[in-house]
């Protein structure tokens, strides 16, 4: 022991902190220069975006964006007051930073169409939407998926990737919806006389609009139908399906007490009239 304490230059080290304690001082005043700005800026960043009227959501995740923004800007800054080799540091943050993004690059997208759809705002929580045939309530927005609840009580986890690249219908933003009934009836009935039946079905339902005006129209000449849709406007796009199903059950009773027809698929096969068929019939 007496040998190493013998190999110790104190003359050295004492040299060296004494010089040494101007670079822990100014870190110590820069860390304390950075907790201020950080504060500052929080609170600037808080109220400006508060007043610009972005969600809280949105205005969280920025402000934390911002916060370890600066965090990483502040630890380079100190470590190169300390004398640390930060060049060395980046390097190997970067060859780790590399090798994450490769890892997780589908959480960083996700994360990354997060941001969007918290700043821009497509849907909010409590809107009814249409994702693809998915009708659903938005129930919850996180930065990786949004929460979907569909009529039917399931909750739809969908990566938010997913949802930034889906062409995506909002029903709450615009709250009228036109309902659209499908009919179908045979050839050989009366056009006309059925549109008017299927129009005098909505008359006197206060629930559904005056202006536009319902209608029905001829959509397609189906192989075994005319196809004709009863059209009309709601007021809450909430009530869509069961307008749909309300006045398709109309509709059918209504067009069989009047005797038109709703064909269904069938098949007409015509015999041709030959010997062998001629002698069948003889002989029975």
């Amino acid at each position: 022991m007496e040998k190493f304490i013998q190999l110790i230059d104190f003359n050295k080290i004492s040299t060296l902190v004494v010089a040494y304690i101007p670079n822990v001082i100014s870190a110590f005043i820069l860390l304390l220069l950075f907790w201020i700005a950080n504060k500052l800026i929080q609170r600037a960043m808080d109220v400006t975006l508060t007043r610009v009227k972005i969600e809280r959501q949105a205005v969280d995740l920025l402000l934390s964006a911002a916060r370890y923004g600066l965090y990483v800007f502040a630890f380079l800054t100190i470590a190169d007051q300390l004398q640390i080799n930060v060049k060395s540091l980046l390097a190997g943050v970067g060859v780790m930073g590399l090798a994450l993004s490769f890892a997780a690059k589908d959480t960083v997208a996700n994360l990354i169409s997060g941001v969007v759809i918290i700043i821009d705002r497509p849907y909010r929580v409590g809107d009814w939407i249409r994702i693809g045939t998915l009708h659903a309530t938005v129930t919850k927005i996180r930065l990786r998926t949004t929460l979907l609840t569909t009529f039917e009580n399931e909750t739809v986890v969908v990566p938010n990737q997913k949802m930034s690249q889906e062409r995506i219908i909002n029903y709450t933003i615009t709250p009228r919806i036109r309902v659209k009934v499908p009919v179908g009836i045979a050839y050989k009935e009366d056009t006309q006389e059925a549109r008017q039946i299927l129009l005098g079905l909505t008359a006197g339902d206060e629930r559904i609009l005056a202006d536009p005006a319902p209608s029905v129209v001829v959509t397609a000449l189906d192989t075994n139908s005319v196809n004709l849709m009863l059209r009309f406007w709601i007021e809450n796009p909430m009530d869509q399906f069961s307008f749909l199903f309300e006045y398709t059950e109309k509709a059918k009773k209504a067009l069989d007490k009047a005797g038109i027809q709703i064909p269904f698929p069938h098949l007409q096969v015509f015999v041709e009239e030959t010997e062998g068929l001629r002698y069948l019939a003889d002989k029975a």
